[in-house]
């Protein structure tokens, strides 16, 4: 976060760039539990109007793009908007703001704004002021989350990292302490202007190659932080360092959450 934060705007718009396609190899997807209860608690319809709030390459859009509505995806990231454009595709009610939130020029109200791990890099004043003027009376906002996978074998794992001269960065905590951050990063809209409807979370295992799971720490802020030439050079070693260690397979476990409110009508 500290090291986003630092960044100006037009380096934010830039900084997922260089890991955008390893982004889209070794990010999650929401689990599919998650993707339900979050569109039954916000009254998903097939003509829903839907602006999701760093869209990034699609992963969250896809999902409940499957559900129906007409999406506006504002996404800052151009490398990401493309990958997105391809993705989303077979989807024809679908368009794309390259633009923060604060700088999108948009036409309200939406039944329901969507933010899929990207609701801490917006503005928490002016983010949360723009979310209030353009969403509906009585409409939802649905707050998706994806801690990073957490390695089970975490000691062989972090002695490859250690050889790779790239310590794991990576916190592992509790599930309970993992849901209380999640919980806090929906502060700003935890006021009179919103009724909390529902908070969950899911704990998900997942087994990654060692190549997606290189892929994954390529698309996070301390890997990204790092000159392009030391990328390609760490990225190598975490391979084989990986490799030797671990195995071929890495098994992870993960804790993912929805934190979807209601605008309320007491306003």
């Amino acid at each position: 976060m500290a090291i986003y934060d630092e960044q100006t705007d037009a380096e934010k718009a830039r900084w997922y760039s260089n890991g955008a396609r390893f982004y889209v190899e070794g990010r999650p997807r929401y689990p599919a539990a998650l993707i339900a209860a979050s569109a039954a608690a916000a009254e998903w319809r097939r003509h829903s109007r839907v602006l999701e709030i760093g869209s990034g390459p699609g992963t969250a859009t896809e999902d409940f793009a499957a559900l129906g509505g007409r999406f506006t995806c504002v996404e800052p990231n151009a490398d990401f908007v493309a990958i997105a454009r391809d993705i989303l595709a077979p989807f024809s009610d679908i368009t794309f703001q390259t633009s923060t939130l604060e700088q999108a020029d948009l036409s309200g109200p939406f039944d329901i704004i969507l933010a899929a791990s990207s609701f801490h890099w917006i503005d928490q004043k002016r983010g949360v002021q723009r979310i209030e003027e353009l969403l509906a009376p009585n409409g939802f906002v649905v707050l998706l989350w994806n801690k990073e996978p957490q390695p089970v074998a975490h000691q062989a794992v972090d002695e490859a990292f250690e050889r790779s001269g790239y310590p794991q960065p990576i916190e592992r905590q509790s599930r309970d302490d993992i849901a209380q951050v999640f919980w806090g990063l929906s502060k700003p809209l935890q006021t009179a202007a919103f009724t909390e409807r529902l908070f969950c979370h899911v704990e998900v295992a997942d087994d990654y190659s060692v190549e997606r799971f290189v892929a994954l720490h390529r698309s996070l802020s301390p890997f990204l932080a790092l000159p392009p030439e030391r990328q390609t050079v760490v990225a190598k070693a975490l391979i084989e360092n990986l490799s030797a260690l671990v195995g071929p397979t890495i098994r992870t476990t993960r804790i993912s959450a929805a934190h979807i409110f209601q605008r309320s009508e007491r306003r």
